[in-house]
This record gives structure tokens, sequence and C-alpha cells, in this order.
């Protein structure tokens, strides 16, 4: 394999785990595809996935739905707080 198939391969398979992390958020707190990854997207574990930070994009996606949401809970707060 060179290296330009593994790396459409890595883009891929994170495609997927942000679809998969999504679809988690949503059902959690029943709201919308899109709304869920906003929800994702605005978090600390999206750039973190991106970036392939800690190897966070080698998690299952239920555990990073459930920091996705401890995240926006957090955020959510510190506005509360501000």
């Amino acid at each position: 394999m060179d290296e330009r198939v593994v790396e459409s391969l890595g883009s891929f398979l994170k495609e997927h785990l942000e679809a998969d992390v999504a679809f988690c958020v949503a059902e959690r707190l029943d709201v919308s595809a899109e709304e869920a990854m906003g929800i994702y997207y605005g978090s600390k574990i999206a750039e973190a996935v991106e970036e392939g930070s800690l190897g966070m994009q080698y998690l299952p996606a239920s555990y990073l739905a459930d920091e996705v949401l401890k995240d926006a809970a957090s955020a959510s707060a510190h506005s509360l707080r501000s």
C-alpha cells in the first residue's frame, strides 16, 4: 500500500467515526443529526479526533459521544457562570 492509500483510508475511517459519534449524540439527546453534528463539531473532542491526539480516533464512538456530551455540559455550565 502506498502512502496515499493509507492517508485516504485514515480520512475515511475518521469520517465514519464522526458520523457514528454524531449518531450516538443524536440518540442520547433526541435531536436531529444536524444538531448532533453541531454539538460534535463544537466540542474539543472533534478537534482531538481530527488531529489524532492521544489516539482518540481509535476509541469507540459511544465513548467519544459520552465525552462530547460531558464537554458540551461543561461549556454550558461555564457560559452560565460568565
